[in-house]
């Protein structure tokens, strides 16, 4: 025994100054922490990593019969006698007023401004470091409306009109800049297009900003869709004006909106925060909106008189309300093939929805109905999935997941930024970390990432 003793501290010891060589020649030759997850990889399977985009429909959708789902679905039990739902069938679209919204309980900002030519002037916070893999210009809330200056429920101040022109402004500094990709995370103009006007004036409205925008062409704008966008339009129509790739889901054919693309080795992940609404589904045949009439009336007092009232709901139950939605179980499961696809492959993931998936990055009123059923997928691949960006909570927000170490940054509203400021990001992505560039509004900070750096 005391003979096997001595060959088992010999084996350790020869393991250990290994290791350390190993670790010298890593830091001679530089080899990144996405390097090192590749190679850790015995068997790797056949990736595309030039693909652009990666839609639902590419991907077999069969549900991994290891997810366990919460009871926030009720289960989510099918009528199979359901009457299917032909996605070119006309949807009816909810008249029922924006009484309350993720700004009706936040107040003002007061904060100093930093307008873009601080951006291009001021040095980066980690300037003595490579130039970043991939650059983004990132806007969110935007809510234009020909209309004059309002506020919200709560009675934040709306600049409406001055939403277009920092659309414009953004497009232009984005091009400037030659960032790679720039994303909008939805609400793109704001329900009182529909409220005040004829029908007609959201198609119009949301012309206006794609017309804004187009000034920046170095790369693709990629869209996700929030629920002002549903309360001018039908997702058929969102689909032609945003180019976002809806599928039809079986059974029922309604349409969800959930892919994925690949930029400079790192994939972004959209998510459908509207899969189960009430809005743009037709109250007679849809299923994903009689899902979301039960959730509302398990857990909200106030439906279906005043839907989109949290009053005297506490905490996170806030988040029923009506201009929320959440994620079914054919996304959930298409969401984790993607992330398990990104793992085996070495690729790292960026995750875009429009409403916040984590408690504490924005105020409770604003999460996805079902949170706790990403949150469960995305820390179960906390060594890919490098953040989380979203938008709907007005004035923004951050908090880092402590299971997961999984970044949760809440991007500010173009909407309530009064003129001559313009709010809007940049965000550099480096090998380690990533540093958010705002202006306006917008918060600057950097994140790294200690948690995807072992598997």
């Amino acid at each position: 025994h005391s003979g096997n003793l001595r060959s088992s501290h010999a084996l350790r010891s020869n393991y250990h100054f290994c290791y350390i060589i190993l670790l010298i020649i890593a830091g001679i030759f530089n080899i990144s922490p996405v390097h090192s997850f590749v190679l850790r990889s015995k068997v790797a399977p056949k990736c595309n990593r030039n693909a652009v985009m990666n839609a639902p429909s590419q991907r077999d959708d069969k549900l991994d019969s290891g997810v366990q789902f919460s009871e926030t679905l009720l289960h989510l039990q099918k009528d199979e006698s359901a009457i299917n739902v032909s996605p070119s069938e006309p949807i009816e679209i909810s008249d029922k007023k924006t009484e309350f919204d993720c700004a009706s309980v936040e107040k003002p900002l007061e904060t100093p401004l930093r307008s873009e030519n601080d951006i291009d002037n001021a040095p980066s916070s980690t300037s003595s470091h490579s130039s970043p893999l991939l650059s983004i210009g990132v806007i969110a809330d935007i809510q234009y409306a020909p209309i004059p200056d309002g506020h919200s429920f709560g009675g934040v101040p709306r600049y409406y009109r001055h939403a277009l022109d920092t659309a414009r402004v953004a497009a232009n500094h984005f091009q400037s800049a030659a960032v790679d990709v720039v994303i909008n995370l939805g609400d793109i103009i704001d329900g009182k297009c529909n409220e005040e006007f004829e029908v007609g004036v959201g198609h119009e409205a949301i012309d206006d900003v794609i017309t804004a925008l187009s000034s920046y062409t170095h790369g693709d704008i990629v869209h996700t869709y929030g629920n002002h966008e549903l309360y001018n339009l039908n997702r058929e129509e969102i689909a032609a004006k945003l180019g976002i790739p809806f599928v039809a889901e079986e059974p029922g054919g309604e349409l969800v909106g959930y892919y994925s693309f690949m930029i400079k080795g790192v994939r972004f992940v959209v998510l459908d925060s509207y899969d189960i609404a009430m809005m743009g589904r037709c109250p007679k045949t849809s299923q994903k909106r009689k899902e979301a009439e039960r959730i509302l009336a398990r857990h909200n007092p106030n439906f279906p008189d005043n839907e989109n009232s949290p009053v005297g709901l506490e905490d996170k139950m806030k988040r029923f309300v009506a201009f929320n939605g959440g994620v079914d179980v054919t996304q959930l499961a298409w969401l984790r093939d993607t992330l398990e696809t990104s793992k085996q492959c070495g690729e790292k993931v960026i995750v875009l929805s429009h409403q916040p998936i984590m408690p504490g990055s924005s105020g409770d009123i604003c999460l996805v109905w079902n949170y706790e059923d990403i949150l469960q997928l995305l820390r179960e691949f906390r060594c890919t999935v490098l953040a989380s960006f979203s938008g709907h909570a007005h004035r923004g927000g951050y908090i880092r997941d402590e299971e997961s170490g999984i970044h949760f940054r809440v991007f500010e509203a173009v909407l309530e930024s009064p003129d001559p400021h313009n709010t809007y990001g940049f965000v550099d992505i480096h090998e380690d970390y990533l540093e958010v560039r705002g202006v306006g509004e917008c918060k600057s900070a950097t994140y790294d990432f200690s948690h995807a750096r072992h598997d």
